[in-house]
């Protein structure tokens, strides 16, 4: 009996320390802030896992200091397509990402809930139909683009 009770001390203490690593504060996602999105992305993919075409390319970089974005993409034609705008986050139970293009273009087309935001990936579902998803990887930007 003495065995078991220690035994269950030690698996106590263990699970304890464990739960009090420095910097971990149980989730391995990282909060939706201009801080954390600041860079370059790449979409990976898109609805429900699509890959791009070969040869196709989505690139968004942002400022987290300005607010900023600029896009680059050969979506819809074979030459670059360069975006640029503000963008906002709002979180209020769930990081909303929306988007505000320059010269008077409007808005996003949708406002997108962000989600699993690590150092590395991150998933955007449309606010408006959850069909509607974007999973970005960090990149770095090709040198062909002006910065």
């Amino acid at each position: 009996m003495k065995k078991i009770v220690n035994f269950a001390m030690v698996l106590v203490a263990i699970l304890a320390m464990g739960c009090t690593k420095p910097g971990y504060n149980g989730s391995p996602f990282l909060d939706v802030t201009p801080n954390n999105i600041s860079g370059v992305w790449r979409m990976e993919s898109y609805d429900n896992g699509v890959k791009l075409a070969e040869g196709s390319y989505y690139y968004i970089v942002f400022d987290r200091a300005e607010r900023t974005f600029v896009s680059y993409d050969n979506l819809g034609s074979m030459e670059v397509y360069k975006n640029s705008g503000r963008y906002d986050i709002v979180t209020d139970g769930a990081a909303v990402i929306r988007g505000m293009y320059d010269f008077g273009r409007g808005d996003w087309e949708h406002s997108y809930y962000v989600r699993n935001l690590t150092q590395d990936s991150m998933v955007w579902v449309a606010t408006d139909d959850e069909s509607i998803t974007r999973v970005y990887v960090r990149a770095s930007l090709p040198e062909e683009f002006e910065k």
